[in-house]
């Protein structure tokens, strides 16, 4: 592929990605989006401006109308609070963007990657999770999950009638240093770390009764298969579970958290907070998230390269690069 888009390219996943075309794809013209309020000029293939905003979309295709492959990692932040208070944004903001990309594009053959989430089996029963079950259980019910399963659908349809090749990526738990520790109610390792590491408080309140199982996935793991596979044939028309495979309790990453800290000495050997269950969650909290990796594994050969205790030995490392570079100095 000659010219690749890239939006989203300055987020948790999208930087990474972005890092990772530009090292294994040298050769090849990358054209990027980063959310920015105003729309702003384009400097060296970044686009700056809201991909809810049809004109700012346009241009770029204006500006491209070559472009041979687009990878949708674009997605909206958002927190408990949000979650509860704005339901309708949430659906609305990555609906509209991933639409907007979709129809301001060249009726072209290209390919297109699209970045889904495990939500997308929120209302699936039983596990583990495997790609068809999406197809054979009801919609999710959460505004989130709704927009990446009917998000999933619109690429499907725009493939069909524009003769379109696209893989999509279900991913699992991605844990990735870039997202914000500093706002309450985030993803939950990063909710962990904040109260551990800055906050360093005296009990953890975990939400419902911290038995909940998922499956970390380190974001450098899911940005080398993103590239790896771009151009793959047997990524063709599919859609796969791209994920860890190592099932842990909340109480269990709690633990962990804890365990790394003390052994880098960054947490003191006697600091002991207690793990509080029982809180409630706005949302709709899945009781246990574990991706079958049968097909990735069958189709590619593919197995998360970096085990659960390595990335969070790498996650706490980065942040607290982040954390000791915003410190100020004496």
């Amino acid at each position: 592929m000659k010219k690749i888009l890239i939006t989203g390219a300055n987020g948790n996943i999208g930087s990474y990605i972005t890092d990772k075309a530009r090292h294994l794809l040298p050769q090849t013209e990358l054209i990027t989006t980063i959310y920015s309020p105003e729309d702003k000029s384009p400097s060296n293939g970044v686009y700056a401006g809201d991909l809810r905003d049809p004109a700012f979309v346009n241009r770029i295709f204006q500006d491209h109308p070559d472009i041979d492959c687009i990878i949708h990692a674009a997605a909206s932040s958002y927190n408990t609070d949000k979650f509860k208070a704005q339901p309708f944004d949430i659906f609305k903001d990555d609906t509209l963007c991933l639409l907007n990309v979709l129809e301001n594009s060249p009726a072209t053959k290209k390919k297109i990657i699209l970045l889904s989430s495990v939500m997308v089996y929120e209302s699936v029963s039983g596990i583990p999770f495997t790609e068809v079950m999406s197809d054979k259980n009801p919609a999710p019910i959460t505004p989130y999950g709704l927009a990446k399963f009917l998000g999933e659908r619109a690429v499907q349809l725009y493939c069909e009638q524009n003769n379109c090749d696209f893989t999509i990526w279900r991913l699992f738990n991605v844990i990735s240093p870039l997202e914000d520790h500093t706002r309450p109610g985030a993803h939950v390792y990063v909710d962990f770390y904040r109260k551990l590491f800055i906050e360093r408080i005296k009990e953890m309140e975990i939400f419902g009764d911290g038995r909940q199982v998922r499956c970390f996935t380190w974001v450098e793991d899911i940005a080398d298969a993103v590239i790896k596979y771009l151009n793959d044939p047997r990524t063709s028309q599919q859609t796969i579970n791209l994920g860890g495979n190592e099932p842990k309790t909340l109480i269990e990453l709690f633990e962990t958290l804890l365990a790394v800290g003390k052994k880098n000495g960054l947490l003191p050997q006697d600091y002991l907070p207690m793990a509080k269950t029982g809180k409630t969650f706005s949302g709709l909290d899945v009781g246990q998230r574990i991706p079958s990796l049968e097909k990735i594994q069958e189709l590619l050969d593919w197995k998360a390269p970096t085990n659960f205790y390595t990335m969070l030995e790498k996650f706490i490392a980065e942040k607290q690069h982040y954390v000791d570079r915003s410190l100020p100095t004496v």
